[in-house]
């Protein structure tokens, strides 16, 4: 079976079998001895999957049942992080070249590339090694053992759609709060629900292919502007923290400015497509969502 929902099985079945679906992916990828970083892509994109499709469950299996399980699978997937942060900051540098051009190639920052790469590879040493994930590993198989016997019952859009609208609500507040304070700590908070939502876009998708498709992309698209403003603001503080990779001060003032007007184009961007994607009132977007589902079940 596909990690794709069903109109034969009740939806809260479907959900708990695609959640455990991203979960044994996650296991699989980093159950080998000899680790990579494509594996620890894997993994954490499975995790944020599972987290996602988890929170339409937690009507069905009750607060202190979610809050373990989401515990464990953040908890897992925080060791992978650290390897994902340590290359994309890379990526990031490579990003305002791409973006630039002459005036970003130009700057003197070879010092600032080793210091980025030793970092890297010395994180990649740590983590990726049998004995430190494996606690994660554990971790992961307890949830996909308990994950199977979750009392989700035989419900549909009552619980299901409860988790979506929750999930689209804390979004549509973020993005609130982050339109009034753009802010690294309201960007990333932001970033987080609109994740949730396209995940669970992307699991509701058969319901009506087409539409609900073409809004997953929206919600991916504003999600790698988020995610790309992050990376720049952690760029931005590690290049605080390593003066001495950029040897001059006119060198740094420059890749500092860059930095900042690439971000302010990235958040100008996400705030015009976040608007588009939070336009309607949660109650009116799950009601919509709600006929959608009522119509695919017609299809049994």
């Amino acid at each position: 079976m596909t990690a794709e929902l069903h109109c034969s099985e009740p939806g809260t079945q479907g959900v708990r079998r695609i959640t455990r679906t991203h979960i044994g992916k996650a296991l699989e990828a980093i159950e080998g001895k000899k680790l990579s970083a494509e594996h620890v892509h894997t993994a954490r994109k499975e995790l944020k999957k599972a987290r996602a499709t988890l929170r339409l469950l937690r009507s069905a299996i009750g607060d202190r049942q979610y809050k373990r399980e989401n515990a464990a699978l953040r908890d897992a997937a925080r060791p992978l992080s650290k390897v994902r942060d340590s290359t994309v900051l890379m990526d990031t540098l490579d990003l305002l070249v791409e973006r630039f051009g002459a005036p970003a190639r130009e700057l003197p920052a070879d010092g600032l590339r080793k210091a980025l790469r030793r970092e890297r590879t010395e994180t990649r040493r740590s983590v990726l090694q049998s004995t430190v994930l494996r606690a994660q590993r554990e971790a992961l198989r307890g949830v996909h053992e308990r994950a199977a016997r979750w009392p989700v019952g035989d419900h549909g859009w009552s619980v299901v759609g409860a988790g979506f609208a929750r999930a689209y609500s804390k979004g549509r507040k973020a993005f609130t709060t982050a339109e009034k304070d753009r802010s690294p700590a309201n960007l990333h908070e932001w970033r987080k629900q609109v994740k949730y939502l396209w995940h669970q876009l992307q699991a509701l998708q058969p319901l009506w292919p087409g539409p609900i498709g073409e809004l997953a992309d929206q919600a991916h698209l504003l999600a790698d502007y988020l995610g790309d403003d992050h990376d720049l603001s952690v760029l931005r503080v590690k290049l605080m923290e390593r003066k001495d990779a950029v040897p001059t001060p006119s060198a740094r003032g420059m890749l500092f400015a860059l930095i900042d007007r690439l971000r302010t184009e990235l958040r100008d961007k996400a705030m015009v497509l976040g608007k588009r994607l939070y336009e309607e009132k949660p109650a009116a977007f799950a009601a919509r969502f709600g006929q959608y589902w009522r119509d695919w079940q017609r299809k049994r």
